[in-house]
């Protein structure tokens, strides 16, 4: 279970940054004042982009930056007991991890760093037959090692935030993954995509087989963003029409930065081969002719409610509540809350007991074999 030293490893909202306008707004008796707000397309800083990884199938490969996969994200669980430990999970497809073998996790760290993590296709929790998401627990072993960030689960739009801030279609979303031609080699360097919610949470068939409800996104993706996080964003600038239609006050107008989803796959598109000698006169239909497959550009979301869900599993929970007891009993020895500036240091014995160590292993969480080697 991972200490948050500082609020800014939860990301957020204001973790992003935005060109800002001026706005007159309105108080609730009516008065008139200017304010200048956020608007337009976010600015993504470097720790909100970390927070995603590379998948390999091996450790080789994952230094050399070679045969990779798709992509994945941290997410965090709070302690019911102790609300400032998180549970830090990696997420990912099932068709990426266990399907096709990339279970290796490369991570870059908050010094800048790449870790990797050794986790084979059995070390990924997942709901058989249902949708196409896996998760497994993230451990830092090494005091250097220290994770970029991580989206926590208060961060989920789920079916209740979708609700209560009337999220859907046209809203703006974003999403941060790997772009395969140039993916950074070896060491990660994500990109980010931008487009709109086309369509709300409707049934289609996922690698699975599971006919589950995905949103559709308008927003290109091709092969090595599968896993990537999708997160939904709204400025007070892009409010601007309602504000002053309904006078409504300051205070009244949402923002937010959620996690909308994960990415799973593109609808193709059939594309028409034209035969030479027919493209001058070619003009409206084409009748005849053959095709080849491409990219439609409309993303399938699987969303946060289902992550959600896989994480709250007996098998996952229970490891968590286990590990609480843990984290009591090593708080009623040591005191709480410890302060030292090392996440690790925090609460790793200080002793070489090899068994001492089986026992840090069990507070922090590691459900699986994991083995952190850093480049």
């Amino acid at each position: 279970m991972l200490p948050l030293n500082a609020r800014s490893k939860a990301i957020g909202y204001y973790d992003l940054r935005f060109n800002k306008v001026d706005v007159t707004l309105y108080l609730p008796d009516g008065t008139q004042y200017t304010k200048r707000v956020d608007t337009g397309m976010p600015k993504i800083p470097s720790h909100v982009i970390d927070t995603v990884f590379y998948l390999y199938r091996s450790i080789e490969d994952a230094k050399s930056g070679s045969k990779y996969g798709g992509t994945g994200f941290l997410v965090g669980v709070p302690s019911e007991k102790f609300p400032d430990y998180y549970s830090v999970y990696g997420v990912t497809n099932w068709h990426v991890a266990l399907d096709d073998g990339y279970s290796v996790i490369r991570l870059n760290t908050a010094g800048g760093d790449t870790g990797i993590f050794d986790l084979g296709p059995d070390e990924w929790e997942f709901l058989p037959g249902k949708d196409d998401i896996a998760v497994s627990p993230i451990l830092p072993f090494q005091s250097t090692f220290q994770l970029p960030g991580f989206i926590p689960i208060s961060g989920f739009a789920t079916e209740e935030i979708i609700s209560q801030n009337a999220i859907g279609v046209g809203d703006d979303v974003f999403m941060v993954g790997r772009f395969i031609d140039y993916d950074g080699g070896v060491t990660n360097l994500p990109t980010v995509r931008f487009g709109n919610i086309s369509l709300m949470p409707a049934p289609i068939e996922q690698p699975t087989g599971y006919m589950g409800k995905s949103y559709c996104i308008d927003l290109h993706s091709r092969s090595g963003y599968s896993g990537s996080p999708v997160l939904v964003y709204r400025t007070l600038g892009g409010n601007l029409e309602e504000i002053q239609r309904t006078r409504k006050p300051f205070s009244s107008i949402l923002t937010f930065l959620y996690l909308l989803g994960i990415h799973w796959g593109q609808f193709p598109e059939r594309w028409p081969l034209i035969p030479g000698e027919e493209l001058q006169e070619s003009s409206g239909l084409i009748t005849k002719g053959g095709y080849v497959e491409g990219l439609s550009g409309m993303t399938c979301v699987i969303p946060a409610q289902q992550i959600l869900e896989l994480l709250n599993i007996p098998t996952i929970k229970n490891k968590r509540l286990e590990n609480e007891e843990e984290l009591l009993r090593h708080f009623e020895e040591k005191g709480y809350p410890p302060m030292p500036e090392s996440v690790s240091k925090q609460i790793i014995p200080d002793t070489e007991n090899p068994q001492h160590k089986e026992d840090f292993n069990s507070l922090v969480g590691a459900a699986v074999k994991t083995k952190l080697q850093d480049d």
